[in-house]
């Protein structure tokens, strides 16, 4: 092949191979295939809706704050460090679980009385979903287990395992910073 032809010939390709999947991401989006989930209705997440108490940094972690209005938290004032989803051993404060759960994630929290093998249980779902989950005790809870996310709490007097992965699967990324994939808060007016 002559050298004069090379650059347009490879320009051509490019542009050819380029507009074909512009075009084939454009077609995915139409037939809703592109890996995006529509949130689902309010009337379809497990867990009650709770109210919006914030989103605002506090300076440090113990810094005063409003108190929170639910137990464990579902939004409110948080610190500025986040913590990642993983097993925790020891009880997370209230500020960075809040901050956790501004990132998407769901918390499950168990009490004291929660038997050890419903424990490992919880910590093995907590595995399942490494990407969104934190699992941690949690002492004030005093009884039950605690799943949150954002704006979202369910309380079980006992373990549910099929509950609890339904809360994470349908609540973990719903909220990022700001509502995704056309979720909103189900807080009625």
């Amino acid at each position: 092949m002559n050298r004069r032809w090379l650059g347009p010939v490879v320009s051509v390709a490019v542009t050819v191979l380029s507009v074909a999947t512009m075009s084939g991401l454009g077609v995915g989006v139409l037939l809703g295939l592109s890996g995006g989930d529509a949130a689902l209705p309010c009337d379809r997440l497990p867990g009650t809706a709770q109210p919006f108490e914030g989103d605002r940094h506090i300076a440090y972690e113990g810094a005063p704050h409003d108190a929170y209005r639910s137990m464990p938290p579902t939004s409110g004032p948080h610190s500025p460090r986040v913590i990642v989803p993983g097993i925790y051993r020891d009880a997370v404060p209230e500020e960075l679980q809040v901050h956790a759960l501004e990132h998407g994630h769901v918390l499950v929290q168990y009490a004291p009385d929660v038997p050890a093998a419903d424990v490992e249980t919880l910590e093995r779902i907590g595995r399942r979903h490494p990407r969104d989950v934190v699992v941690a005790p949690y002492p004030t809870l005093g009884h039950g287990i605690g799943l949150t996310a954002w704006q979202r709490l369910q309380r079980l007097d006992r373990l549910d395992e099929r509950a609890v992965e339904q809360f994470v699967d349908r609540l973990a990324g719903r909220y990022n910073h700001s509502w995704q994939d056309g979720a909103t808060d189900c807080v009625p007016d």
